[in-house]
């Protein structure tokens, strides 16, 4: 039996944790439920009907650091939804960082410890002989990595291209199409749950340059931080701009960009019938490759696309040791 541990009970953690629920047939147990608090361990795994609205109000709450499960043995694979601190990775630095080394697989939707750290934690994961999968981290639930690693491997990525923020995509839709200034469109966008109370890392571009170190170090092998990255945000996007963008057939997007090993993020002008002119919420990302030339992929970048992605991954760990059985 394969003990899963989630680390992050809030609500994508408690959507995933009555996914896995199904999943004893298969052979995965949920055995832990943490928070930063402290955490809920079942020997035998939570079933559906098990599963607490509250961790700490349970009577087995155990007010100890989670990184104890991993100490303890109590895992074998952990699934990292931690608040994404994108300068220092914590908390989820540290519980990926301390899984890895106690030969435990990891699945993450946690930005945070990829972008502070991320050659040392895939070269750590690559010692050991275990999976440290991120397809949540970038784009929700579009197959972005195991896209690129699976059905790529035979063709060269030269450049990335991408609308990697949904937040900042639905508000310059909505001044495209409805002539909102940008401080209405945000309000929108927060009383629809698209945006933060503090929206700062989207309008800012930060969150998007994280996802641009992402993919630049994991699919084209560079080592950036995100410092590497030329970040400009929206903040100075006017409905005037976009209007007239509007008149030349064009829009104004906000791209990630990876070309020639420089990095950035910044307002772009796009073209009305361009592949990257995405409306709403949707992601949207393009490859140029040396051989297929532009391959771009489409679609939700948040919510229960995410929870699509942090399933997928794993699936593949669960096939991954089903092989490794099959293979002795």
């Amino acid at each position: 039996m394969i003990r899963c541990g989630i680390v992050g009970y809030g609500f994508l953690g408690k959507r995933l944790a009555s996914y896995l629920t199904r999943y004893k047939a298969r052979g995965l147990a949920l055995t832990i439920l943490a928070n930063s608090k402290g955490y809920l361990y079942s020997p035998t795994g939570f079933d559906s009907d098990s599963l607490p609205a509250d961790i700490i109000s349970h009577s087995g709450f155990r007010a100890s650091n989670p990184v104890e499960v991993i100490g303890r043995g109590l895992v074998d694979l952990l699934v990292v939804l931690t608040p994404t601190n994108v300068y220092s990775g914590e908390p989820g630095l540290t519980y990926v960082r301390e899984a890895l080394k106690s030969g435990v697989d990891v699945v993450t939707a946690d930005k945070g410890p990829l972008v502070v750290a991320f050659k040392e934690l895939t070269s750590l994961a690559g010692s050991m002989g275990v999976s440290l999968c991120y397809e949540a981290t970038v784009g929700g639930g579009i197959p972005i990595f195991s896209l690129a690693r699976h059905s790529l491997r035979g063709d060269r990525i030269l450049s990335i291209k991408g609308i990697l923020n949904g937040t900042t995509n639905y508000i310059l839709s909505r001044m495209h199409f409805e002539g909102l200034p940008l401080d209405l469109a945000l309000q929108e966008a927060q009383m629809m749950g698209l945006a933060e109370r503090d929206p700062s890392l989207d309008l800012e571009g930060i969150d998007s340059a994280c996802k641009v170190v992402i993919l630049a170090n994991a699919l084209l092998d560079l080592n950036k931080r995100l410092e590497d990255v030329k970040v400009k945000g929206i903040t100075q996007v006017t409905s005037d701009a976009i209007l007239a963008a509007k008149e030349l057939g064009m829009t104004i997007k906000l791209v990630g960009s990876i070309e020639g090993g420089k990095l950035s993020v910044a307002p772009r002008l796009v073209r009305l019938n361009h592949p990257l002119c995405v409306h709403g919420s949707l992601n949207a990302i393009q490859f140029k490759l040396e051989i297929l030339g532009d391959l771009t992929l489409i679609g939700r970048g948040a919510g229960e696309s995410t929870l699509s992605a942090l399933l997928s991954d794993i699936e593949w760990i669960l096939a991954q040791k089903e092989a490794s059985k099959g293979g002795r």
